[in-house]
Order: structure tokens, then sequence, then C-alpha cells
């Protein structure tokens, strides 16, 4: 039957999309209070960042993820708690709002952090250390400075962080042709924190996370629409819809939520010719996807922050 409805939606013009299978949680990461902001690997560990000052970030062993994979059967995961020591950013940040985005190279650890102050966005960047023991994280309070946002967005600042060999990339999630005049990221060196920009293409809509490089220094991204977001964003043609034919899902629904394929090639981030990976839309329920990580070569894992509900899923490759 599977087979039948591809080739039916081929002949009809439509992308094949993908249904996610959702990852039972249970304990207190399921509160929308949580709102999860990222996802990241720190050794074979699944690291999840809430969004809020909590004190700690959440950790689940890669074989429990697989293990719920295999059986069709599920027992819910309850996530470990882990000790994530940062400064009191809601006393020295004006306007501080949470946590955006986490990226680990061995123990060095990255962080975004989104502000809002006189009805402006800010958005920081802070660095520390985890130990590879016991997985503390230590941010010092020291280690902390303002990068200023390409251009004002209302909620918009930085949402995912990439490390390519010692700079960290700092992804602002809003890079829309009419937007902004040039789509660059910020860079940061991991020795010195130089800042420094790296040339990226136009792509409509939001990115709201980054997985790591692979050796080839590719990486995908979400790529998110929200329909009530179309006034704030003034979106462009979608370079992605006009290379590539949209799933039915997306062709009925207005909203986009799928994972296109970037790389660093001669210095700069390009879109690869890859198709993006479609998720069926559902209708009157936006699922707003803040984090992503490969799961080996099969997949990958996403979460949600709170929207619709904190949804934890694998998506298979194409």
């Amino acid at each position: 039957m599977k087979i039948i409805k591809i080739i039916l939606f081929l002949s009809l013009g439509y992308c094949r999309e993908v249904e996610f299978k959702e990852i039972q949680l249970t304990g207190l990461i399921t509160d929308k209070g949580q709102e999860i902001s990222g996802l990241e690997w720190y050794q074979d560990n699944l690291v999840l960042l809430p969004e809020n000052l909590g004190g700690f970030v959440y950790m689940i062993p890669k074989e429990r993820i697989k293990k719920q994979l295999r059986t069709s059967k599920p027992e819910s995961i309850e996530p470990r708690q882990v000790s994530f020591k940062t400064a009191d950013y809601s006393k020295i940040i004006p306007g501080f709002q949470g946590f955006e985005a986490i990226a680990f190279k061995n123990e060095f650890v990255a962080i975004t952090l989104e502000a809002k102050s006189d009805k402006k966005m800010h958005g920081y960047y802070a660095w520390g250390t985890i130990d590879p023991e016991s997985f503390e994280i230590k941010i010092p309070e020291k280690n902390l400075f303002e990068l200023p946002v390409p251009v004002q967005v209302k909620n918009f600042t930085f949402e995912s962080l990439l490390i390519h060999e010692d700079k960290a990339i700092v992804y602002f999630e809003a890079n829309g042709r009419n937007l902004r005049e040039n789509a660059w990221q910020y860079t940061v060196s991991l020795a010195d924190q130089k800042v420094d920009k790296i040339k990226h293409p136009f792509i409509e809509y939001r990115i709201n996370d980054v997985t790591r490089l692979d050796r080839f220094k590719k990486f995908w991204a979400i790529n998110y629409l929200w329909s009530g977001d179309r006034k704030l964003l003034k979106p462009s043609n979608d370079v992605v819809f006009e290379n590539h034919r949209k799933g039915f899902s997306h062709s009925k629904i207005d909203g986009v939520e799928r994972l296109i394929e970037f790389q660093i090639k001669n210095g700069r981030i390009e879109m690869t010719d890859r198709p993006p990976i479609q998720i069926v839309l559902k209708k009157k329920e936006s699922r707003n996807w803040e984090g992503i990580v490969r799961m080996d070569k099969r997949g990958f894992l996403i979460a949600t922050d709170k929207y619709p509900r904190m949804i934890l899923a694998f998506v298979p490759l194409n």
C-alpha cells in the first residue's frame, strides 16, 4: 500500500514526505515550561537544552533511544538531569529570555542566549567546559559577550551553533532575501573569541537548529514556517521548492516543516543539491521543531519546544 501511495504522489507531481516516529518520554521534560531549545550529542548521550534557567540540561544515552526505536512496545524514557552551572543571566542581561543553542568540541562548550530590551532583540554568545566523566557543564560569568543581530525581527536571534574546525558558527535564524542585504553568519574563534563572518545563501523562513558537520563538511538544518510568521518574515521566492517539488501536505497547508542540507565549501556555506526532507504537515497544528541531531546514518532526532507540546522524534532519511 505504501508503494502504491508513493507512485500515486509522484505521478501527481508531488515529492515524497515522511512521517516521524515519536520517542516516548516521561518526567519533567514533558512539562511545556521546560521549552527545549536545542539538541546536541556529547559522547554517546543526547543532550537536550531547556530554554529556562533551571540549572540543568537533560541527557539520554543513545542506546536507550535505539532500543526504543527497535521495539513496537517501547518503555518511556525519563531523561537524566545533568548540572548546568551558569551565572544568573536574568540579573546581568537586561530582558534575558533564555538559552537558544548548545555545541561541544571535546570539553569545550558554547551556548547562545536571547534577550529583549528597549523593544529590541539582543543575542549573546557564552562558553565554558564540560567534565567528560560527570558531564557537569560550567559557564563562567565572565565568558559572555553580545553579538549584534544582523536585523531586528521580533523574537529572532541566534538559534543554532555549529563547530567547524577551530570556530563556532553562530546561526541567525532569519536569512530571507527580503529581510537581509547579505545572509552571512558570525564565526567565533574557540581559542580567543575573535569574531568574523562566513558567507551564507539566502533561505526563506526560519533556521531553528543545525546538525554537526560530517566528514564531507555537510550538515542539515531545520527549516520551519508557522503561517502566523509570514507577515514578520516577508518571504521571497522559496528557492528550495523552486528546485524540488512540494510534498502533498505542503501543497495543501500553509506551513513548512522540512530539513535541508548545507555544506561548507571554499570558505562559505552553500545549499547542496539534495532534496529536502519534508515532514507530513498536520492541519491546524504547527510543530515548532527547535532541535536536531543526526541519528547515526539512519536519520535524525528532532525536538519541539512546547508547541503543540514537547515532542522528541525520529525522522528517517529519504
